[in-house]
């Protein structure tokens, strides 16, 4: 199974939900794939996600895509030949145009880190009050 995540504007979403999920649920996928649009953001996203697999004892690989376009036909055309049934798919660092290519997908998983008070979206997962935030799963 492969964890499909973007990462767009900025690096804690993604990160804070990976984490959510691997330490939460204790399920670790085969690979990561991130959809990108900032290869700097991609850069340091893809050391944090290193050193919290290492530090849970995983060696998870990380494919990169770059995502050079606004079409959501294009990102859709991406998804297509990626997700395959059974990955899971996470919206939370996901732009719209991000979210509108998964329309024809179906038997997947999509998770997303729910936070209830902005003021903590660049804090990571464990410094901010769990009261505030849930990790949402919905099966397409």
């Amino acid at each position: 199974m492969k964890y499909i995540f973007f990462v767009s504007r900025e690096i804690w979403p993604a990160f804070n939900s990976i984490y959510a999920y691997v330490t939460l649920k204790r399920e670790f996928p085969d690979r990561f794939v991130a959809l990108y649009t900032k290869k700097e953001n991609m850069y340091t996203l893809e050391s944090m996600l290193m050193s919290l697999t290492a530090e849970l004892g995983k060696n998870i690989p990380i494919d990169k895509i770059k995502l050079s376009t606004n079409s959501i036909e294009d990102v859709r055309k991406i998804l297509e030949d990626v997700v395959e049934s059974g990955d899971i798919v996470d919206i939370t660092g996901a732009r719209k145009m991000m979210i509108l290519s998964l329309m024809s997908l179906s038997e997947i998983k999509v998770v997303y880190l729910l936070l209830r008070d902005m003021r903590y979206s660049g804090v990571p997962f464990m410094m901010r009050p769990l009261t505030v935030q849930e990790h949402m799963e919905v099966k397409i």
